[in-house]
């Protein structure tokens, strides 16, 4: 099995994110709080493709895990895509898309947060049997 982040480090991650994210959206500074999001996001998209998704056998499951993926793939690509567009529009009608964009972000990155501590938790869940056994677990 491939080096996985430990759930520790992905609650801190997330701790940061979270903060950070907060004092962006108090001072109304949207872009720079779609820009952290869309960051968190491909990273987190980077770990359940690599570190969970890679590691699963069943190829049902990663055709299903894959599938989930494919729907904040897209989430990055069209939030990617509106923001360039927004450098086009008056900056009153930015101002409210840019809003929903940070919503739209905000829901992802928790579901998909969600989605990998809940494979992780597994993950070390059988880790953990087929070590206290002596085999080696695959997921």
């Amino acid at each position: 099995m491939k080096n996985v982040t430990s759930v520790g480090e992905l609650s801190e991650m997330m701790r940061d994110y979270t903060q950070r994210f907060s004092e962006y959206i108090a001072r109304k500074d949207y872009d720079s709080a779609i820009q952290l999001g869309l960051g968190v996001l491909e990273k987190l998209l980077r770990i359940a493709n690599e570190e969970i998704i890679a590691n699963i056998s069943d190829p049902n499951i990663v055709k299903i895990g894959e599938s989930i993926l494919k729907n904040y793939e897209s989430t990055v690509s069209y939030v990617t895509g509106v923001m360039n567009g927004l450098k086009y529009v008056s900056p009153i009608y930015a101002l409210g898309e840019k809003e929903q964009l940070v919503g739209l972000i905000a829901s992802s990155v928790s579901e998909l947060f969600n989605f990998i501590m809940g494979a992780l938790l597994i993950v070390a869940s059988i880790q953990g049997r087929a070590q206290e056994e002596g085999g080696f677990g695959v997921v």
